[in-house]
């Protein structure tokens, strides 16, 4: 065993099915594909018989299959081709340490950064990813330890997705809070503001604001980073900041749907719910399996399907052009909702041991907050695709499907996975549809998921920078 496998924190057997180049490390690809029909998610319509041109990893053409030769071309025979899929919300935590994004704190893996280490660090990232078509993601706070790997993986590879780092999430200090490895406190708007220059000049261009950060520090980090031009996202969560005021400050991308909740029920209607739920699961001191799973469902079955602050809210949304990046799986997959079903982190997430009441009662909630997912889509806000768990390959496609389940169709579904998910971590010049100038990140279905969406689970080829995965 090498060195750089001692100093992996996590299975080494994942790497088995790490994708290997088609060509040499460091070099992209040329690449011909004919015959295809391609997906164009900005007008959301499928072309058929197009060929795409690759020149060094980056699309140079899309244009109508002339049928002229083109030696050793990729012949699509007319399947469906997608951009590759983006996910805007990964803890690297979940894959690699410490051991997860909820375990306890005391006893966090320590990962290596030196540069073998790194590199088999990616390889997992790698093996996680891009068997399942997703090409790029954002990893949305890791700790600060990890610099070195954040920004060594910002080097475009085609043998690991594309890589976007926030550094840690932004918190204010709070006395009852120790900061989790992946969060640094920030003393007020000016330190705030420190911290973002900090990162901006390590070459880092996406800032995440944690919930735990207090009005001032949001406005010193979030001027800063617009003032330098960089994207920033939230977690508003629990009324520190309301997602309606956090609008007011001018933050227009906005993590999960949970903080939605203080917009509506009062801090009192919110803790009666977490006390009938702590009295049904508990299991021993300070052991509430799935809590957080019931809880929040049954918030949104007080909130209810049609609540006009809510409504009004998805408008204030649309008209600041903002987006939301919903996380259904994370809800969805312990209730059986979901293609899979994620394997629970920690007790916290364990909802094995509800009763039929409890999992009709969550399930009932989340359909709730699902069909708000379907307001934001009919209103014109931006989805983004999201994972937030331990297995995000495979989180993006069920966060897909859940999308289409919510009543939002598949070419619908596809841009939010692809275009808007790229807009939504800053790259939309880069990445997020089949255009000249673009990466050359692929997805081709052997099924087409236009017609029948379980073909999303089924086989696909896998195009990164113009270099096809081998499997």
């Amino acid at each position: 065993m090498t060195a750089a496998q001692r100093a992996l924190a996590v299975p080494l057997a994942l790497l088995a099915s790490a994708p290997k180049p088609a060509v040499p490390p460091g070099r992209f690809g040329d690449l011909v594909i004919t015959h295809a029909s391609v997906l164009d998610v900005r007008a959301g319509v499928v072309k058929p018989n197009q060929r795409v041109r690759v020149e060094n990893g980056t699309i140079v053409s899309v244009a109508a299959d002339d049928g002229s030769p083109a030696p050793g071309a990729l012949d699509a025979r007319g399947r469906l081709l997608t951009p590759g899929l983006i996910d805007a919300h990964l803890h690297l935590c979940n894959i690699l340490g410490p051991p997860s994004c909820v375990a306890p704190r005391e006893t966090p893996r320590v990962l290596s950064m030196r540069p073998d280490s790194i590199a088999e660090y990616r390889k997992i990232l790698a093996a996680q990813y891009l068997p399942y078509g997703v090409t790029s993601v954002r990893d949305v706070g890791a700790s600060e330890r990890y610099l070195p790997m954040l920004l060594a993986w910002m080097q475009r590879s085609p043998r690991a997705p594309d890589f976007f780092p926030v550094g840690a999430d932004l918190i204010s200090h709070a006395d009852d809070h120790v900061p989790a490895p992946w969060q640094v406190e920030v003393a007020d708007s000016a330190d705030a503001a420190r911290k973002v220059r900090e990162y901006y000049a390590k070459g880092i261009r996406n800032i995440k604001l944690y919930w735990r950060l207090r009005e001032p520090g949001l406005t010193g980090g979030l001027l800063e980073a617009k003032r330098l031009g960089m994207n920033v996202t939230a977690h508003v969560d629990f009324g520190v900041v309301k997602v309606s005021r956090a609008l007011e400050l001018g933050l227009t991308n906005f993590e999960h749907l949970l903080g939605w909740i203080p917009e509506v029920l009062p801090p009192e209607r919110v803790d009666s719910v977490f006390q009938v739920v702590g009295a049904r699961l508990r299991t021993a001191p300070d052991v509430y399996p799935g809590f957080f799973y019931l809880a929040v469902p049954m918030q949104w079955s007080l909130i209810g399907d049609h609540h006009p602050t809510l409504l009004a809210l998805i408008d204030r949304l649309k008209a600041a052009g903002a987006s939301v990046t919903p996380t259904l799986h994370v809800f969805a997959q312990g209730l059986g909702l979901s293609w899979f079903e994620s394997r629970p982190r920690a007790w916290q997430e364990d909802t094995h041991r509800w009763s039929a009441r409890d999992r009709a009662e969550a399930i009932a909630g989340y359909r709730i907050m699902a069909s708000y997912v379907k307001r934001l889509y009919d209103a014109g806000v931006r989805l983004n695709v999201g994972t937030d768990t331990a297995d995000p390959g495979k989180s993006v496609l069920a966060e897909m499907l859940l999308f289409h389940d919510a009543g939002i169709p598949m070419v619908g579904v596809f841009r939010a996975a692809t275009l808007d998910t790229a807009r939504g971590i800053g790259q939309e010049a880069r990445l997020g549809s089949i255009e000249p100038g673009k990466h050359a990140n692929f997805v081709l279905f052997d099924g087409n998921p236009l017609a029948n969406p379980r073909d999303l689970l089924g086989g696909k080829t896998v195009i990164k920078d113009g270099v096809v995965q081998l499997p």
